[in-house]
């Protein structure tokens, strides 16, 4: 007796064609993006330094100015042509010390959601131009905006 792969109990099925199959999505599945909102709007070219908080700069950069560099760094450069400096929650000697290196820039400092009044008074006694309770990229973007729209501010002495 022969042995064939096309009878018997053996055999190999012959292939059939497929059916359609129509996927539904899948509840876990990413939800859409919201749309994107435009940037802010600033003609002047201006160099935004980010201490120690990446994240923060990318949602910067990202809603500031197109003519503005957003740029992420891990201390304060000192660079003179930096316009401004955002410090997240940071000693108050910091800030002294990058408006002493610093004369020409904005320090941008934002604070936790709950921080005590005295620790936003103590900033602006230190001497920043702009101080945030944890506010949006957006907003911070704006307060930036807003003060170079109202002029720099004298150099500091």
């Amino acid at each position: 007796m022969r042995f064939s792969l096309r009878s018997g109990r053996h055999a190999v099925p012959h292939p059939r064609t497929p059916e359609p199959v129509v996927r539904e999505p899948h509840p876990s599945a990413p939800l859409p993006l919201p749309p994107r909102e435009p940037r802010l709007v600033d003609d002047a070219p201006a160099t935004v330094e980010v201490v120690a908080a990446r994240s923060l700069a990318r949602l910067l950069g990202d809603v500031a100015p197109a003519s503005w560099r957003v740029v992420a760094t891990d201390r304060p450069s000192h660079h003179p042509c930096v316009d401004f400096v955002v410090l997240v929650d940071p000693d108050p000697a910091v800030v002294v010390d990058v408006i002493a290196r610093q004369p020409g820039a904005e320090v941008v400092v934002l604070l936790g959601r709950h921080a005590p009044t005295e620790r936003l008074v103590a900033m602006l006694d230190a001497g920043v131009s702009i101080c945030l309770r944890e506010s949006p990229a957006r907003l911070v973007a704006g307060h930036m905006v807003a003060r170079r729209r109202r002029g720099r501010a004298p150099v500091r002495e």
